[in-house]
């Protein structure tokens, strides 16, 4: 059986592996994009779309890695929105509205103004608003404000519509989309990756790159069951208001957030929750993002429920995403475990992997090395009996070789001990 080439496969369309094909296509790699589902199907369609780094952040730790990916991220999408509207013609799905961070009591509104003064240094538009000047700015409000900082630069993206923009792109520079289609497991020649296998062909490449968010575990060394990088539910609330819009994406600590979109409704979220991959709405979801409505902005109360959904966002162990070369797998790239900053960090490590594909310098002068793709084992997914089994009842011809989750056992263990 003849198998496709290409110089890079990416297995995973949300928006990491989108922006990733996206870049590398761009610059002339020939580009393969898988996806089991489609683009955009998981969690890059189930996010409010926050670029708001600065709320991940206090003032503790200046040079947390996360923080500093996401300030990379927001410098990213200064120069990603004007390429992808001049190559594709369309909005890049950017809300240029300006974030706060509010204060509803006299102890946040101290937090605050302490760490101000730290976050300048970072980025110096920062400033703090008094009550009567933030009532002024957002009258949707609670009255009980008691300041706020203001990030002029924080905004925030219709996520959903960036990545399939993004895949579109990669499209119109050359990137093959196959989709829906399943990466079973790895091609190996030795102990160098050198493709995936799917369930309709094999797909060669020399370098492989995996982008498959909640459901990464499974192709870690650990199995799923070590949960290496696990979903967390998040469930969402859209609100639409005939009445005065929202004007600010609105960050209120660990209690919630709101943000308005490009069409007039107001996102509101989220829960944080270890269900496995449930992904069903529930009533106790809904009164906490109600609860959130009701301390932050009482006067959206009155707008009309659109809709309430659920994502899965994909958490590593640690804390940290998965971003760079996996040493004990030459050829194979991992870029997962962004958890609830996905949209901030998403294009970014796309640019960072394709970059440093190509033999480039990492990108934005940042310090890989909290994001090893290693810390926690390594990643080499082999084919097993089970996943054998599922794919033969399309293409039997094609596994009739396969080897038994026994051989791919034995395999594994040659290796270590080589």
């Amino acid at each position: 059986m003849q198998r496709r080439t290409y110089d890079v496969v990416v297995v995973g369309a949300g928006i990491v592996g989108c922006a990733t094909a996206y870049h590398l296509a761009r610059a002339g790699q020939r580009v393969a994009l898988l996806d089991r589902s489609g683009v955009a199907a998981e969690a890059s369609d189930a996010g409010a779309g926050m670029l708001t780094p600065l709320a991940e952040a206090g003032a503790s730790d200046l040079n947390d890695p996360l923080l500093r990916l996401g300030l990379a991220g927001l410098r990213h999408y200064e120069a990603l929105e004007a390429q992808l509207e001049s190559e594709a013609g369309l909005w890049a799905g950017l809300v240029h509205l300006p974030t706060l961070y509010p204060a509803f009591d006299d102890g946040q509104a101290e937090a605050l103004r302490r760490d101000l003064a730290a976050l300048q240094t970072l980025r110096p538009e920062l400033r703090w608003l008094e009550a009567d000047e933030v009532r002024q700015r957002e009258p949707l409000l609670s009255p009980s404000v008691r300041g706020a900082v203001f990030s002029p630069a924080e905004g925030n993206v219709a996520i959903g519509h960036l990545t399939r923009l993004l895949a579109r792109a990669s499209v119109l520079n050359g990137a093959e989309l196959l989709a829906p289609r399943s990466a079973l497991s790895l091609l190996w020649d030795g102990a160098r990756v050198r493709g995936v296998l799917t369930e309709v062909e094999p797909i060669e490449a020399a370098h492989v790159v995996l982008a498959t968010g909640a459901w990464s575990s499974a192709w870690h060394a650990q199995g799923e069951c070590a949960a290496i990088v696990y979903p967390l539910k998040g469930q969402l609330l859209a609100l639409r208001t005939s009445g005065q819009p929202l004007r600010h994406t609105i960050y209120a600590g660990p209690l919630g957030y709101l943000v308005p979109k490009a069409d007039g409704s107001v996102f509101v979220g989220a829960t944080s929750e270890r269900r496995g991959f449930d992904k069903t709405p529930t009533a106790g979801g809904l009164a906490h993002l109600l609860t959130v409505v009701h301390r932050v902005a009482p006067a959206l109360e009155e707008a009309a429920v659109d809709r309430t959904w659920a994502g899965l966002r994909p958490v590593s162990a640690d804390g940290l995403p998965f971003i760079g070369p996996a040493p004990s797998s030459p050829g194979l790239w991992l870029a997962v475990g962004h958890g609830r900053i996905g949209a901030i960090t998403g294009p970014v490590t796309g640019f960072i992997i394709a970059e440093l594909i190509q033999g480039r310098p990492v990108p934005y002068d940042l310090d890989l090395r909290p994001f090893a793709p290693e810390r926690l084992g390594p990643w080499r997914r082999r084919l097993t009996a089970l996943n054998a089994a599922e794919a033969a009842q399309r293409q039997p011809e094609l596994f009739s070789q396969a080897p038994t989750q026994a051989e791919a056992a034995a395999e594994d263990q040659r290796r270590e001990r080589s």
